[in-house]
């Protein structure tokens, strides 16, 4: 009896430790203030709802944006679940689930950012959404890919676009051939009827102890660096760098005024034991 009892005991160990069971941890919050382009709060008139979207496209979670309180800014609330290990319709300790808006026309679109990563469980994060109360189009074979143009924007080219013959905004074309489509001359502030006028790097140089790169930039943008091993399969990685030789590290560059226009210089350290490295600059 005893030998037979020690082997169920076996039996029941083994069983444990092939499981890799799922259990549920609670819910992880993001409460949090969306807002338009301009920093005005959205309100329930405005008919938009916010996701948590996982990498898969599952949406662990949805709530309509509501009259925020004065006192707290928060105009909307969403509940995460949170187990072991994501699967079906819950998120995992670690994850940042993608933040996607739908509007009351039913158009879907990323905002700025993921939601910060979840860390525990039965816990609230805040955060902040910008969007563009903006048109949706695509003229793209890819249907995910929705362009979303602030109203003011299309109104200030509408006289380009009369000019050149064009009825509607095309985000995935090229109006000029500058090899940048029209949404990306839009995020950048450059001007889709002018090959001349795009985000580049205008120049570069590399030493032993750095390699310094400049670009033209347009207040009211957000800029970083990207860089990688290799151009055939890139992996790009945020890159910190400094505007002076004597300035400390960061990873974004914020140009304030929509007015202010010029030249900034990036100095990047060079990456330890790589021979070469490749750069980008990116901009939101």
């Amino acid at each position: 009896m005893q030998k037979l009892f020690f082997a169920l005991i076996s039996a029941v160990a083994a069983i444990a430790a092939t499981a890799d069971p799922n259990f549920p941890l609670g819910t992880y919050v993001y409460a949090g203030t969306a807002m338009n382009y301009r920093n005005e709060a959205l309100t329930s008139a405005d008919g938009v709802r916010i996701q948590a979207v996982s990498t898969n496209g599952t949406v662990l979670a949805s709530a309509a944006v509501v009259d925020a309180p004065s006192e707290s800014g928060v105009n909307f609330r969403l509940e995460v679940p949170v187990s072991t290990f994501a699967s079906g319709k819950s998120a995992a300790i670690g994850d940042a689930p993608r933040c996607v808006i739908v509007t009351s026309a039913g158009s879907r679109g990323a905002a700025t950012e993921t939601f910060p990563p979840i860390l525990c469980a039965s816990a609230v994060t805040n955060c902040v959404v910008v969007w563009s109360d903006a048109v949706a189009f695509t003229n793209s074979a890819d249907t995910s890919m929705v362009a979303l143009v602030p109203q003011d924007y299309l109104q200030g080219i509408s006289f380009l676009m009369e000019e050149n013959g064009k009825a509607s905004y095309e985000p995935w074309a090229d109006w000029d051939g500058d090899g940048a489509n029209n949404y990306a001359e839009y995020a950048a502030g450059t001007n889709p009827f002018d090959p001349s006028d795009l985000l580049r790097v205008t120049a570069f140089s590399a030493t032993r102890d750095a390699t310094v790169l400049s670009f033209e930039y347009v207040g009211g943008h957000l800029y970083g660096l990207k860089s990688a091993k290799e151009l055939s399969n890139p992996e790009w990685a945020t890159t910190e760098f400094k505007t002076s030789e004597t300035a400390g590290r960061q990873k974004a560059l914020y140009a304030a005024g929509e007015e202010d226009v010029g030249v900034a210089t990036l100095y990047v350290a060079p990456a330890a034991n790589e021979p070469q490295m490749f750069y980008r600059v990116e901009v939101k």
